[in-house]
């Protein structure tokens, strides 16, 4: 009943996409030792929605999250554990972009907006790894994880310029680079360049940024946006202000944020990233 409630409120900011979407995903798993492939091992596979068991060479469906897969095998005393990292796919930009947080937390609860590598080998008598498809440096979760360094895509959504009458809501999609605990969002159209940059404290990022129009660099204005992370630190969602240059509050935005290989979808409008500036 929970469920259907969220999605009901979801499905009033514009959609409830990805509660639709597959909740589980099979993973097959074998083990190593040295040059040989183990039959027969016993591995346990967790994350924070349960546990699943399967011997090797084989296959088992488990609950999707944004947390990290455990994978721990053994056989005659000989044990291997492996740490596979949860990526978002496709589903969790239309959840969020569409439902805001209510939309990610339908993705976050039933796993539907994140997958698992679809196979893991797991070597017996070595250290903990990390599975090299999952693309993610690696180390066990932790009470705070770290948002990881590697491919991010960010959009920004902002409501109409309250001091221009034909002004109208605009969202555009950024660059983003993480790396450590510094963050820069970028872009550039034919119309104005924008930069946002800060750095993570805990889960909490402030960006701070400048835009301009490139026929006219006196013509600028400013970015004040706070916000947390969420997903194991794999989702920023930040909100406050594009700012005129007597520092007054021209249009509030939001600022999403995903470790992903996907990209956001374009602009909801042709030519809306060009009025970025207006």
């Amino acid at each position: 009943m929970l469920k259907v409630s969220v999605c009901l409120a979801a499905l009033s900011l514009g959609g409830c996409a990805s509660i639709t979407g597959s909740q589980t995903q099979p993973i097959s798993v074998q083990a190593t030792q040295g040059s040989q492939i183990i039959s027969g091992a016993s591995c346990t596979l967790s994350n924070d929605a349960g546990k699943w068991y399967v011997k090797t060479p084989g296959s088992v469906a488990i609950r999707k999250s944004t947390a990290d897969l455990v994978v721990e095998c053994a056989k005659d005393g000989v044990t291997g554990q492996q740490n596979v990292v949860s990526k978002a796919n496709t589903n969790v930009w239309g959840n969020i972009l569409a439902g805001g947080v209510i939309g990610y937390a339908i993705d976050r609860n039933s796993g539907a907006g994140f997958d698992y590598p679809e196979s893991v080998t797991v070597m017996l008598g070595s250290k903990l790894g990390v599975v090299p498809s999952a693309g993610v440096g690696g180390g066990t979760a932790s009470t705070m994880p770290t948002a990881p360094d590697g491919r991010w895509r960010a959009v920004m959504s902002c409501d109409a310029n309250r001091f221009r009458a034909d002004s109208t809501p605009f969202q555009a999609n950024f660059d983003a680079e993480v790396d450590g605990n510094r963050v820069i969002l970028r872009r550039r159209n034919k119309i104005a360049e924008e930069v946002m940059s800060g750095t993570i404290t805990g889960e909490s990022l402030t960006l701070d940024g400048m835009g301009y129009r490139l026929e006219n660099p006196a013509n600028s204005w400013t970015f004040k946006i706070d916000g947390v992370f969420m997903g194991n630190a794999k989702i920023y969602n930040g909100k406050g202000a594009q700012l005129a240059k007597n520092g007054t509050t021209a249009r509030l935005c939001t600022v999403l944020m995903i470790h992903t290989d996907v990209p956001p979808p374009p602009p909801k409008e042709a030519g809306s990233e060009d009025v970025a500036a207006k």
